[in-house]
């Protein structure tokens, strides 16, 4: 069955949504060990993130987790 752009762009979102869900429990994991990593670039995706979908749509914000 074809899949619509809409359809294929709301696929996206929700990888998008699992990836950062996975970077932020690795980040929190690295944190354990007082080892930061990128997390400049995870700052300046984050940004680019909400300012695309919405501020309070970051999927921890969404589940009011703190990151």
């Amino acid at each position: 069955m074809p899949v619509s752009n809409l359809q294929i762009i709301e696929e996206l979102c929700g990888i998008c949504t699992d990836l950062a869900k996975i970077v932020t429990e690795q980040q929190k994991l690295l944190a354990q060990h007082d080892a930061i990593a990128l997390a400049e670039d995870i700052d300046r995706v984050k940004v680019r993130y909400t300012a695309l979908i919405g501020s309070g749509e970051w999927p921890d914000e969404a589940l009011g987790e703190e990151l």
